[in-house]
């Protein structure tokens, strides 16, 4: 996919803010923004007619405390290119040295502006990002003004020296309002998520009709390489990501150093499309953790086209690509689903799942061929990749071929970290935290089934779906000498079996097979699920076939990962001849 680069979207975005006010505007001489409460920025906007000089007066702010610095500032935007006119940071950045000044200051300002419309904020933020800390923006306040300070703030006369006043000549200064641009631009975006809140989480398709570039810009949170604040844009049919890519730069976006810009202009071929925005609960337009980005407002991402290619790009209604899904996972989840190919055929898996340390994966799935007992595809931590929000979060997608036949599709959790109850940043799709498979070849080939076939052949005995504290057994005779294939899974942990199975001959009392550590191989899930898949040779006589189990860690009441053949917990014996 190419890309172009530019500084900002933001000429563009000119395009659509032309116009006069959509909201009645109200003449004044004054201004006025200052701190309001924790995390929150008070805006303002005015109008100017024609270059005017404007006074600007007011206090600011900085504190050190705990390794942070504590500012109390103000800043102008220009309202439709969305860039910064005048910071008190930039134009007052001796008072803001913290080797140079410690505290309450006030200033006086004259500024020239040219014609047009802007926004004013005010705000009280750190320098530093939490993400260093265990202390949250609001001790740090008390710890300096010792405590004794309601949230509610606009009114106490300590705080009310935090703000900033302008005024201009009533001919060409007129107060309006501030979000009326914003508003206008994303009435006439294609896709527009603007003062995204906290705990969002938004999904919107959309075609493109034949080869479009499209504009994109947005502000996300990004912090160490990790995601949380963010946006991804994939085909609806393969869920593939198509951005952002490995060209996309975050540049910084103001304020925190976790706020990070994206700006471009992408070509996208003729086809379907989503868009995934999420945000974690902390740090948005709702209230900010750090020191907020120059323009608050754009907290989001917007997608939209030239007005020359506009009739190219549509918006859809959410479409569903799925034939089967395990997904959304809750905590401590073991779900199932049986399915039936008709015919050979290629399928999409689409899994999320949580890393536990390097290699090891807490929440996974994978799929089991139930005629043959074969494990055909598994969640591996070596080809996942990052999904968004916490790095433990990890995604696959990729497609597979599976012959005709009997398959069973699992997905199990651990207790944390998993759909509505994450202990760490969410991942972009969060909603489909689990296993899905995509649009099949043809869908009428690929059959959802309530349960798994009894497609088994030439079973002598069975004892399966073990539950905890089983001793049992069954019989089979053998006319003649003859080969059996044993499957059996168990338990065992330090070189021994916790739950086994084992063969004896009714007529010598002879154990003539036993399933042992040494003989059983990784059955996949905790390492304890053990597994034999083998052949003996047996004379002719009577048999009886045993399995014992303990008090732990048996069919649907795993203490640990489920072996991934779980329906055939214990020993089954087949005829080969």
């Amino acid at each position: 996919m190419k890309t172009f680069r530019f500084v900002l979207p933001i000429l563009l975005l000119g395009l659509f803010l032309m116009g006069e006010s959509l909201y009645a505007q109200e003449n004044s001489t004054l201004i006025e923004v200052g701190y309001l409460r924790t995390g929150k920025i008070d805006v303002e906007g005015f109008q100017l007619s024609k270059e005017t000089t404007l006074q600007l007066e007011g206090s600011g702010g900085l504190y050190e405390r705990l390794g942070n610095d504590l500012l109390f500032y103000g800043w102008i935007i220009d309202s439709k290119t969305r860039e910064i006119v005048w910071s008190l940071l930039e134009n007052d950045s001796d008072r803001f040295n913290k080797y140079r000044y410690s505290g309450v200051f006030d200033f006086e300002k004259e500024i020239t502006l040219p014609k047009g419309d802007y926004e004013v904020y005010y705000a009280a933020g750190l320098d530093n990002d939490f993400e260093d800390n265990d202390i949250t923006l609001g001790e740090i306040i008390n710890l300096i003004f010792n405590g004794d300070l309601k949230d509610n703030r606009k009114n106490d006369i300590r705080y009310s020296r935090f703000s900033m006043t302008l005024r201009g000549p009533e001919n060409s200064f007129t107060k309006n309002n501030p979000y009326k641009d914003m508003d206008a631009f994303a009435d006439h975006a294609l896709v527009s998520i603007i003062r995204a809140g906290n705990n969002e989480f938004i999904k919107q398709d959309f075609s493109v009709k034949t080869d479009v570039e499209l504009n994109i810009y947005g502000i996300f949170e990004q912090y160490d390489r990790e995601q949380f604040d963010f946006a991804w844009i994939v085909d609806s049919k393969t869920l593939e990501k198509i951005w952002p890519d490995d060209d996309t730069k975050y540049n910084p976006a103001g304020g925190g150093r976790k706020n990070k810009l994206v700006s471009e202009k992408i070509d996208f071929k003729k086809g379907d499309y989503t868009l995934y925005y999420i945000s974690d609960d902390s740090h948005s337009y709702d209230i900010w953790n750090a020191l907020p980005p120059d323009d608050p407002q754009s907290w989001g991402i917007s997608i939209w086209a030239d007005d020359k290619d506009k009739n190219k790009v549509t918006i859809n209604e959410n479409t569903n690509p799925y034939v089967l899904q395990l997904a959304p996972a809750r905590n401590n989840a073991y779900l199932s689903q049986a399915f039936q190919l008709k015919k050979d055929m290629h399928i999409r898996v689409y899994s999320l799942g949580e890393r536990s340390g390097d290699y090891d994966m807490a929440d996974y799935g994978w799929i089991v061929n139930t005629d043959t007992h074969e494990t055909v595809w598994k969640f591996r931590e070596r080809n996942s990749e990052y999904a968004g929000g916490a790095t433990k979060n990890r995604m696959i997608n990729e497609e597979i071929e599976l012959k005709k036949g009997n398959y069973m599709a699992y997905y199990v959790t651990d207790g944390s970290h998993a759909y509505r109850d994450w202990n760490s940043a969410p991942p972009l799709m969060p909603d489909l935290w689990g296993l899905s498979i995509l649009g099949a070849d043809n869908s009428n080939d690929f059959v959802l089934l309530d349960s798994a076939p009894d497609t088994e052949k030439n079973i002598l005995a069975q004892i399966i779906r073990v539950r905890d504290n089983v001793y049992t057994n069954q019989s089979f005779t053998l006319s003649h000498d003859a080969k059996i294939r044993i499957y059996a899974i168990g338990e065992g942990s330090g070189g021994d079996m916790d739950d086994v199975g084992w063969i004896k001959n009714q007529e010598t009392g002879k154990i003539v097979w036993e399933m042992t550590y040494r003989n059983t191989d990784p059955a996949g899930g905790a390492s304890k699920n053990r597994l034999y898949d083998g052949t003996i040779l047996l004379p002719k006589g009577k048999y009886t076939v045993y399995y014992e189990s303990d008090g732990s860690h048996s069919y649907r009441d795993w203490n640990s990962s489920p072996p991934h053949d779980q329906e055939h917990y214990g020993i089954s014996v087949y005829s080969v001849d």
